[in-house]
């Protein structure tokens, strides 16, 4: 990212939050309904000092750790398996895509029922919302790889093992990798919904317990947390890819040389 493209995002955070300021501060809105941004940082920087806010955000990132990896690391066996063995694919297509239309969030009370209120059916949920973007793009990327390369590789002597590794995965990355940034909000998303339904901490259980006591400052510092997580994720991952993939440009397309 450019200095120039830093300073006008800076600018816009900066007129947003401004604005919102003077519109609270106006006197047209009910500032307990919409708190000022001060009034927030206040209700942070309180949260913080007590380690409160500490607690729910570790608590928060574990669970979407845990679930992430064990959904995209299962994502993307099964997405290269089916789309190398055709058989395998015809026998579990069907039962895969019908699982895929069915939301993440209505299996919050089978969820439950399953594993408890404990981390397993929190985990359970995220791994299952991250599974789908994966598979489908890891699917997708190592179908369609182009012919060519692997008739190219063959002719060097490729085959099996090497072939997968050093020619249909590399191929196939711009759709993993579009699949995985998908998968970051979505971990997200359902981070707040599985703590919704029972947690000792977490962003998800402070939201809903500042509801309980109409506390709207701190389900706001929910919100800008749960959107400086997904911020920060996102981030984090296009700098690594950047270290890892050099030739890949910020948004996982190949550079172009001008």
């Amino acid at each position: 990212m450019t200095r120039h493209a830093l300073w006008l995002g800076a600018l816009g955070l900066l007129l947003f939050f401004g604005g919102w300021e003077l519109l609270s501060r106006s006197g047209q809105v009910n500032t307990v309904m919409l708190p000022a941004p001060s009034t927030i940082a206040v209700s942070t920087w309180a949260l913080l000092e007590s380690g409160e806010l500490r607690r729910h955000v570790q608590s928060s990132l574990l669970r979407a750790l845990v679930g992430f990896l064990i959904g995209a690391l299962l994502a993307l066996l099964l997405g290269i398996a089916m789309a190398r063995v055709p058989r395998l694919h015809s026998l579990l297509n069907p039962l895969v895509q019908m699982f895929r239309a069915i939301p993440a969030l209505a299996f919050v009370p089978l969820a439950i029922f399953w594993f408890g209120i404990g981390e397993a059916s929190k985990i359970f949920l995220i791994a299952w919302g991250v599974f789908f973007p994966i598979w489908v793009n890891t699917y997708l990327g190592t179908r369609d790889t182009n012919p060519l390369l692997a008739r190219a590789a063959a002719s060097l002597g490729a085959r099996g093992w090497r072939m997968l590794v050093f020619v249909t995965i590399p191929a196939a990355l711009p759709f993993i990798i579009a699949g995985v940034r998908v998968s970051l909000s979505v971990a997200l998303v359902l981070l707040v919904a599985a703590e919704l339904t029972g947690a000792m901490f977490g962003i998800g259980y402070l939201i809903q317990m500042s509801q309980q006591v109409f506390r709207v400052d701190q389900m706001f510092v929910g919100l800008l947390f749960l959107g400086l997580l997904g911020f920060a994720a996102d981030h984090l991952f296009d700098r690594g890819l950047r270290r890892l993939l050099p030739w890949y440009g910020a948004e996982g397309a190949p550079r172009r040389n001008n």
